[in-house]
């Protein structure tokens, strides 16, 4: 893969031979912030990135019970495992998150908003993940408020095999197989993941039947990649997932309110990729889809269901100009569709980016960046990202300060549109005329790093969204719109230390301050959260395991109500019969708190798994 050190980076490696393994640090490579592979010192956006280690030490097996560890990520749940989930960044609402597995958008077009169905994505299948908080239009669109940037790439070479199971409470009973092979002319490999468990009563309504409700999810995935020549490489991904979810508060034929709910979850996603590198430039054209189907029953009975479908053909190059300065440009042409059986909708956006990255001197790298969308119904609307990094070499340590800020829109989604256009919305939502979302985003920062044993970081943010579209959760006349700036601003700290050989501490807290524009608190976003995680792995013990604490603050409910905040504790110990066969147990919630953070939601309680892993 073609990658050019920045000018920073080489006088660190030329003038601090000391500081080796800090310079190591800042070269990691990074896909998130600018599409493309960039060192990590080259970075201004605020970045966290989980390996396949940290994915297995968490140990979950719901990719949302391991981001709420994560700086600025709240999550709202309304029961348990399939239940409706919302991922938040920096408390901005979960349907301005944008998910991208292996370069496929993973957006749900069927939904009340263009958004990730996150409830359904599990880990194992995943070798790394990348969190860009903040807006984020220039790259990946102009609605999206942050990336959760998913790989399932084989991390190592050759040809390996993975099959684990595990069961616990809830009668959760999970199986995992997966098989890879790479090597210097690409990879293949295919997994399938199946669980089912039958959950617990997910609301406080039902308190007749209070039967569990339980989920079934069974997903399959392939992919791989050919290196044709010494500069073209292709690449294939095909994945499906179908959930089954059982739930509470729905309506029967008779509009009668009923807690026997099920929903049936279909999705298929599929992209094809070239990618072409060369001296001086670095080029990738692919097509992928995402489909989507949905059919929700009452009472046994067929209630209703809808059909979504994002098709997106992207192109992106990096250019190196000359030793200070490279390029990236781009284009996506989007197409989405709703079909809810009474109504068809489709919509095309075109957009057209471009960035340029200059390093002026050594230690310091500017950016400045354009994009331009086209939409079907809501016309033409420019978003900009601008930038700056510097290194600084300290008493045998590495400061990196950063700097960002970036703009964005977001047009109603087909759902919203047709919502108050159709039969079921009445009074001031009829009346309403649907425009854009605006946001902006500003973050300034520092990081510390000595040699590789400490990475400290500290980031302010202050982002707005003007004329929030959201839905009349009180008199539930449709979907209406703010007049005035919604605003999210907060302080993110984080420090991950390697303590000794094998012993590692990471911790993160987030104070943060998000309103309307009338002043009031927006809702389910917690004022402060915090995490701490301490993990022991030695090369030379067979017993490894990491003990993960979360703290949730306050929050505000739909009628201004306070939720509690709770603090909750789970951990994973493993054992290494053999080098390839590992048994662990893991336990959730420990302390056996009361993590509800929706009122009218149950959520687990302390729960106990065991399980195998067999590597070959």
């Amino acid at each position: 893969m073609f990658i050019k050190k920045s000018a920073s980076c080489a006088l660190l490696l030329a003038s601090c031979n000391a500081l080796a393994s800090s310079t190591t640090a800042l070269e990691e490579i990074v896909i998130t912030s600018s599409r493309v592979p960039e060192p990590w010192s080259e970075i201004a956006t605020a970045i966290t990135k989980l390996s396949k280690e940290d994915l297995d030490y968490y140990g979950n097996l719901s990719l949302v019970d391991i981001l709420q560890y994560q700086p600025s990520m709240s999550v709202t749940h309304t029961g348990g495992a399939g239940k409706a989930a919302t991922v938040r960044i920096r408390g901005e609402e979960g349907y301005r998150t944008l998910v991208v597995l292996d370069g496929i958008p993973l957006t749900d077009t069927s939904g009340t908003q263009h958004s990730p169905r996150l409830e359904h994505l599990t880990t194992q299948s995943l070798t790394s993940v990348e969190i860009l908080r903040g807006p984020q239009g220039l790259m990946y669109g102009a609605d999206a408020g942050g990336i959760i940037y998913l790989s399932s790439k084989p991390n190592q070479a050759g040809w390996s095999n993975t099959v684990s199971l595990e069961t616990g409470r809830y009668n959760q009973q999970s199986l995992f197989a997966k098989s890879a092979i790479s090597g210097e002319h690409g990879y293949l490999q295919a997994s399938w993941q199946n669980s089912s468990l039958d959950g617990f009563n997910a609301s406080t309504a039902d308190t007749a039947a209070r039967d569990s409700d339980g989920y079934d999810n069974d997903t399959k995935h392939l992919s791989g990649s050919w290196q044709a020549s010494n500069n073209l490489q292709l690449s294939v991904v095909h994945r499906t997932t179908s959930a089954t979810n059982e739930y509470d508060g729905c309506y029967s034929a008779s509009f009668q309110v009923t807690h026997d709910c099920t929903d049936q979850y279909d999705s298929k996603v599929h992209q094809i990729g070239a990618s072409y590198t060369g001296d001086y430039a670095m080029h990738r054209l692919s097509f992928s889809q995402s489909q989507t189907d949905k059919a929700f029953y009452s009472d046994k009975a067929f209630s209703f269901g809808a059909k979504g479908k994002l098709r997106s053909l992207a192109w992106a190059s990096k250019l190196d100009l000359n030793e200070r300065t490279h390029a990236v440009v781009g284009a996506d042409a989007d197409q989405s569709e709703l079909n809810d059986g009474s109504l068809t909708r489709q919509r095309d956006q075109l957009g057209l980016y471009a960035e340029l990255k200059w390093a002026p001197i050594d230690t310091l790298t500017l950016a400045a960046g354009a994009r331009t969308d086209d939409n079907d119904d809501f016309g033409r609307h420019n978003s900009i990202r601008l930038t700056g990094t510097a290194v600084q070499p300290l008493n045998g340590s590495v400061l990196k300060y950063k700097i960002s800020y970036g703009t964005g829109f977001r047009a109603p989604s087909l759902y919203e549109v047709a919502y108050n256009a159709g039969p079921f919305a009445y009074g001031l939502a009829t009346t309403t005329q649907l425009n854009e979302e605006r946001s902006a985003g500003f973050d300034i920062g520092v990081e510390w790093l000595l040699n590789a044993d400490l990475h400290v970081q500290a980031t302010y943010f202050r982002q707005t969204v003007e004329d929030e579209i959201f839905f009349d959760l009180e008199a539930y006349t449709g979907y209406l719109q703010d007049d005035g700036e919604a605003l999210v601003s907060g302080l993110e700290l984080s420090a991950d230390w390697a303590v000794t050989e094998g012993l590692t501490i990471a911790t993160n807290a987030t104070m943060m301050n998000s309103e309307r524009p009338d002043g009031s608190a927006r809702i389910y976003r917690p004022d402060n959260q915090a995490a701490l995680s301490v993990r022991y792995s030695h090369p030379q013990h067979k017993l490894s395991g990491q003990v993960a604490m979360q703290y949730r603050g306050d929050s505000r409910g739909i009628v201004n109500q306070s939720i509690d905040g709770y603090t909750a504790l789970s951990f994973k110990l493993q054992y290494a019969l053999t080098r390839d066969l590992k048994p662990y147990l893991r336990v959730e919630n420990a302390l056996d708190a009361d993590t509800r953070e929706i009122p009218g939601y149950y959520a687990s309680r302390a729960a106990i798994y065991a399980g195998v892993s067999y590597q070959f």
